[in-house]
């Protein structure tokens, strides 16, 4: 597959690379990554990246902004999205062929070609092992290090999380070989506003917790992002949060979008939850996944399948 997959980037001359919506830095980091080492691979070919973008993620590089033509003879890479409806920019099916590439479970199978692997970190870090392969011609730059370097910091928790392996540290050396700012780019990412270092506090204040105290929760609605000056972006600080509680195993952040729509960051240190956020219009990983809630009862339902789910784990 792979073979086929190299043949195919070789052949074309647009290459479009998508990925999903409200991207974290894998989803950068492998887009911006892959499209900096075709650039230096194929200089002659048109290599473009897609999507929306905020101003926190700036430093992984802008956003192309490509006519529908463009589209038209080109091959479409889709990076670390598991299935379609989350891919940005729903214009990816208007390319010739499709490839997927990814990480995540592969619960909806896509593309002319794919490479899905479960078992490693992150997409970016997926891309640098095939990239630092010795029988492909893909170049690795500096700027492509620094963006795959910052997925898999991103995507295993600067190294926490038990999806990081000894090959994790492996590639992330090779990277870090390469010259980016390494250190200041980290200090960077560790660093938050005011309003974000105050909402940590509002954090910590209301989270609930389940009976059997397994079980974190918190809800941030409009009107607290308001007073708070933040959007629903700025507010990915307080994602591991309510984990740092003794006991808790599973925890989830509920972030009420513009439209009303309820974001649900969840994650676990054991249970597997991306069963849960299967059932309600989400998905993701064993112990890190998203959802979306559209009431106050469905967010007390996830709550409560979360409960059951580290009830399980347990026994």
């Amino acid at each position: 597959m792979l073979a086929d997959i190299l043949e195919t980037i070789s052949a074309y001359e647009t290459i479009i690379i998508h990925r999903h919506l409200r991207p974290d830095p894998d989803a950068l980091g492998s887009q911006m990554g892959l499209k900096a080492v075709l650039q230096a691979t194929y200089p002659e070919k048109n290599i473009y990246a897609v999507g929306d973008m905020d101003d926190s993620m700036a430093h992984f590089g802008a956003m192309d902004e490509i006519p529908d033509q463009a589209y038209e003879e080109a091959l479409v890479i889709i990076n670390d999205t598991a299935n379609l409806p989350r891919v940005d920019d729903d214009r990816y099916d208007m390319g010739i062929k499709l490839i997927k590439i990814d990480h995540h479970p592969n619960t909806d199978p896509y593309g002319d070609f794919a490479i899905v692997d479960p078992d490693i970190s992150s997409t970016s870090e997926l891309w640098a092992s095939i990239i630092f392969q010795t029988d492909n011609d893909l170049v690795m730059t500096d700027e492509a290090a620094k963006c795959f370097y910052l997925g898999i910091v991103g995507d295993t928790g600067r190294f926490l999380f038990d999806n990081t392996h000894p090959h994790t540290h492996a590639i992330a050396g090779k990277l870090l070989a390469f010259d980016f700012p390494a250190t200041e780019l980290m200090q960077a990412s560790n660093t938050q506003t005011l309003a974000q270092a105050r909402l940590q506090g509002y954090v910590l204040e209301h989270i609930q917790l389940t009976a059997s105290g397994q079980v974190a929760s918190v809800y941030i609605s409009q009107d607290i992002l308001k007073k708070y000056g933040l959007n629903d972006s700025e507010t990915y600080g307080i994602v591991q949060l309510p984990g740092s509680i003794e006991g808790v195993k599973a925890w989830v952040n509920f972030i009420e979008l513009p439209s009303g729509v309820i974001r649900c960051r969840i994650r676990s240190k054991g249970p597997i939850i991306n069963t849960v956020a299967e059932k309600h219009d989400g998905g993701g990983h064993p112990k890190a996944s998203g959802a979306n809630a559209h009431s106050q009862t469905e967010m007390a339902t996830i709550v409560a399948e979360l409960d059951k789910a580290a009830l399980d784990h347990q026994s």
